[in-house]
């Protein structure tokens, strides 16, 4: 399973590389990433870290949650581990429910 951290409620001036730059003091930085909101012009509020190890991810948790971000407090948790799983939605079964044996 990935290393994987949630950052949520980022303001809309927030970069990719800033959230790079926050997290890789916390140790090595996988990828960092924002979400894009649908219609592509700005990001979605929230984004995602993938550290190295699983101490860095604890340690980022803890150094990172709560703190400022370009005027915003954010908000850092552990991924759902649907987030973690980067195959998860082409591993599933979509017509699944309609089978009845």
């Amino acid at each position: 399973m990935a290393n994987k951290i949630y950052i949520g409620n980022i303001s809309s001036a927030t970069t990719d590389n800033d959230l790079f730059s926050l997290f890789s003091l916390s140790g090595q930085v996988t990828s960092a990433k924002v979400a894009i909101s649908i219609d592509q012009k700005k990001n979605a509020g929230y984004g995602y870290v993938t550290m190295s190890d699983e101490e860095d991810m604890k340690k980022a948790i803890l150094k990172c949650n709560n703190s400022v971000l370009k005027g915003n407090k954010i908000r850092v948790v552990m991924a759902h581990s649907i987030d973690q799983d980067e195959n998860y939605f082409s591993n599933q079964n979509r017509f699944r429910r309609y089978r009845k044996f």
